[in-house]
């Protein structure tokens, strides 16, 4: 005998001893709630899966989701997971999940609009974490965009009243057709001296699914695994590791420097300019560089105020090698080599590479380029050593017929990379390579050097000469050292060192060796980072020496950041000094951080001094806003006699089936998120980010081939505009504009007085015709609130043991909410 707890519901209303109806069945039991289709996320075996639609229906006293057996196959349920599962037709609705799957259950939280569902995991497929199913793959909305990064600066002398200007622009620009991506990367260099515009890639690319690759067409870049990347015009096809589920991932590096002013840095890459913009005195960090391919040295200057400019090399290459057991990771490439430097005549080549993992940690890799004049190929093995770290050893045996000679060479490398949890060190990249006299890479073999001649250096200093000289790093000298001696070893590491509450250090170096030749290209970056009672202190040391200029240049500097939170929120004042062996001690002191609601500008003040000699005063002051339709930046900076006004805009448009959308710097993928009507609402968790004046917003980065959950802030909303779901999960491909669909019901907000019939608390009422779009219940006094409601319309009152209709009409009104009363029969 089973007995349960029971309220009469109708002592909730006693109106002259007469008991009013009162209808709660449907909220009588724990978790029970009316019957409908609610918005609901879906959660299996505790991890999130989707947010989805679903109709919930009452049987046995509790709510149950009316899911379809496809539906739980996409929930990861194999198809054959129980006999009485595997007869059930796709379409078929599965209302006991317990009745096909035994111990599976599902729980729902109607205050978190959670389903809960527990499957064996017998049951279940067995795939990998994070494993997404391609068929939720998006390849996004037919666009066209343009992103566009434009930086300038106008500065003059008061000494010599001599004038200059700069301006650098890049754009990225392509088109989408279904699965196809069309895109173009270009530069434009404007300066006193001269101008030049230059296409540095166009290619076609989509992705071939069910193969986990990527086709190219076009202008692109060769992968970096096995041979140094290299620029060239034709077809390749290379798997994504992108396509793979999170868990079976296999990098743009972070270029760091200081600054002795208010400094342009520009960073090259095969030998295009890839990032230029302003920096403060002081430390830099640059951790968002768009790089032209995946390896290959960056060339970065450093254009301080005074004229002066310094040189040093960032390597850049990703290690170890290793690969998961039995994944294969290759890549065919054919076309035309292409390089700003190239010979008259560039040959034609092909080139494969290949890495397959192999049981015990232990991956085997090679890989083979052969051209009329050059023919190469390379075989290493890579190998976990469990707590030692990862280790991978190669060798590349080349053949190069030169203008006047052949030459035979082989290149060793050997990199290592490992983490000390326990320590807090991480050797990021270690590596080292020696080549024989004989040996070329690609690059090498194909370079025009003979409009290079090798001069005596002697007279030639890089720290200081005229402006109008050798600008943006084109040194003769410099260019002429490559041409002249190939390389004989290169030696760089990475690593940082966590000291818990005593701070951090981090040290990269690189040192680079040429034969015949005695000197080497060396630079060191050393720093160290630690925070006490909220004051944060920083010292660094940089060193470079290149084997063209017998000056080095060694800086030491130091930072101390004070919060000023309870003065000015977001805000620090800022202590740096820094010496030179070339120049005097500065020091510097100033005031930055961000303001508006959002943070979205940011500001730095500064005055720095020096020695009368080294320049005097000096001073900067910079302003960075970041709106939804781009990026804005003004500075000026002053010393003894120079002045300069700077600035730079980013941002993008994009051309869609909706309309033209403008945004911020866009990366690869995008989504656009689209909630008509509702105008100014801010997308989470990206700053400046908020829906145009038609509800439009274009998200610049998110991740592909992977669940990106979207969410909007609706606290703010436009009045008369409801956002029905303020949550949506897009699967974008390589590339794509996936579209995150917002729907928004226009209408008024309503507060109906329900006269007529005798309607009982606890009944449910909804816009007659569209459930789901306005629904409410009715409280004791027979008033029930609706939103998004038309002007005139029918709203359908259901209980228990009846129902009725109550036609409305709403008089135009400024009130946020409307009062109605009307009849209900």
């Amino acid at each position: 005998m089973l007995a349960d707890d029971y309220f009469d519901p109708w002592s909730l209303e006693v109106h002259g001893h007469k008991n009013k109806s009162v209808d709660v069945s449907n909220f009588n039991k724990v978790g029970q709630q009316a019957p409908g289709d609610y918005i609901s996320e879906v959660y299996v075996n505790g991890n999130y899966v989707k947010k989805m639609s679903i109709q919930f229906v009452s049987r046995a006293d509790k709510m149950v989701p009316l899911l379809e057996k496809s539906h739980y196959i996409n929930f990861g349920v194999k198809e054959n997971a129980t006999p009485d599962f595997m007869h059930l037709e796709n379409n078929q609705v599965v209302y006991d999940i317990t009745q096909t799957i035994p111990d599976g259950k599902f729980a729902f939280d109607f205050n978190q609009q959670r389903l809960d569902i527990s499957i064996p995991q017998e049951y279940m497929r067995k795939d990998a974490q994070g494993y997404v199913d391609p068929k939720e793959w998006s390849d996004g909305l037919n666009m066209l965009f343009l992103n566009y990064g434009y930086s300038g600066a106008h500065s003059w002398n008061t000494h010599n009243a001599k004038n200059n200007y700069n301006s650098y622009l890049n754009l990225r620009s392509g088109v989408n057709l279904a699965a196809w991506r069309l895109r173009n990367y270009s530069a434009y260099n404007h300066s006193l001296r001269s101008s030049n515009w230059n296409s540095i890639s166009t290619y076609l690319q989509r992705d071939i699914k069910w193969l986990r690759s990527q086709w190219v067409i076009g202008e692109s870049y060769s992968p970096s695994e096995v041979f140094d990347s290299f620029a060239f015009r034709g077809v390749q096809l290379y798997s994504d590791d992108n396509m793979q589920p999170e868990s079976l991932r296999g990098f743009a590096p972070v270029v760091r420097g200081v600054a002795q002013s208010n400094a342009r840095v520009t960073i090259r890459q095969n030998s295009n300019i890839i990032w230029q913009s302003y920096v403060s005195p002081g430390p830099f960090t640059i951790d968002d560089l768009y790089p032209t391919s995946a390896s290959g040295d960056l060339s970065i200057t450093v254009h301080e105020a005074d004229g002066s400019e310094r040189h040093f090399i960032q390597p850049f290459s990703a290690v170890p090698i290793m690969q998961r057991e039995g994944h294969l990771k290759y890549s065919l490439t054919a076309g035309e080599y292409r390089s700003t430097n190239a010979k008259e005549k560039p040959p034609h080549f092909a080139q494969f590479t290949s890495i397959y993992g192999l049981p015990w940690a232990t991956t085997l890799y090679g890989g083979a380029i052969t051209s009329n004049d050059y023919t190469a190929s390379n075989m290493g093995i890579g190998k976990g050593l469990g707590t030692l770290g990862a280790i991978s050893l190669d060798a590349t045996f080349a053949n190069t017929h030169l203008s006047d000679d052949r030459q035979q060479g082989a290149s060793v490398r050997f990199q290592y990379a490992k983490d000390l949890p326990l320590s807090g060190t991480s050797f990021t990249l270690t590596g080292y390579r020696y080549s024989s006299s004989g040996y070329y890479d690609f690059n090498e073999a194909n370079s025009d050097c003979d409009n290079a001649p090798l001069q005596n250096a002697d007279h030639y200093n890089s720290h200081y000469y005229d402006e109008e000289g050798w600008a943006d790093g084109k040194h003769p000298q410099y260019s002429a050292w490559h041409c002249n001696y190939n390389k004989r070893s290169k030696l760089q590491i990475n690593i940082s060192q966590s000291l818990g509450g005593y701070g951090s250090l981090h040290l990269s170096a690189y040192q680079q060796q040429y034969w015949q030749v005695d000197d080497m290209e060396r630079s060191i970056n050393f720093g160290y980072n630690t925070s006490l009672q909220s004051i944060n202190y920083s010292v660094n040391y940089a060193y470079t020496k290149t084997p063209h200029v017998q000056d080095t240049d060694q800086i030491v500097s130091l930072t101390i950041q004070v919060p000023l939170a309870r003065l000015l929120p977001n805000s620090w004042l800022n202590f740096s000094g820094s010496a030179s062996n070339h120049r005097d001690n500065v020091s510097s002191v100033g005031l930055s951080g961000t303001a508006l609601a959002n943070n979205n500008l940011s500001y730095n003040l500064q005055q720095g001094y020096a020695k009368q000699g080294a320049g005097g005063a000096s001073g900067n002051a910079i302003v960075d806003y970041k709106a939804s339709a781009g990026e804005y930046r003004a500075g000026y900076n002053y010393s003894r006699y120079q002045h300069q006004l700077n600035y730079g805009a980013m941002g993008s448009l994009v051309l869609h089936p909706h309309g033209i959308t403008f945004s911020q710097p866009l990366g690869d993928t995008m989504v656009l998120v689209r909630a008509p009507e509702a105008s100014n609402v801010k997308v989470n968790n990206n700053t400046g980010i908020y829906t145009d004046s038609a509800g439009y917003a274009v998200i610049p980065y998110v991740s592909p081939y992977h669940r990106n959950r979207i969410t909007l802030d609706t606290a703010n909303l436009p009045h008369n505009v409801e956002i029905l779901n303020d949550t949506q999960t897009v699967v974008p491909t390589q590339g794509a504009l996936a579209m995150a669909d917002f729907p928004t019901v226009s209408g008024e907000r309503v507060m109906l007085i329900l006269q007529g019939a005798d309607v009982p608390f606890g009944a449910s009422a909804h816009l007659a015709n569209s459930p789901s779009m306005a629904a409410g219940i009715v409280n004791g006094r027979g008033q029930v609130y609706l939103s998004g409601m038309p002007l005139q319309g029918v709203v359908q009152v259901s209980w228990q043991q009846g129902s009725c209709q109550a036609p409305y009409r709403i008089n135009s009104s400024n009130a946020p909410v409307q009062t109605v009363t009307t009849e209900c029969h």
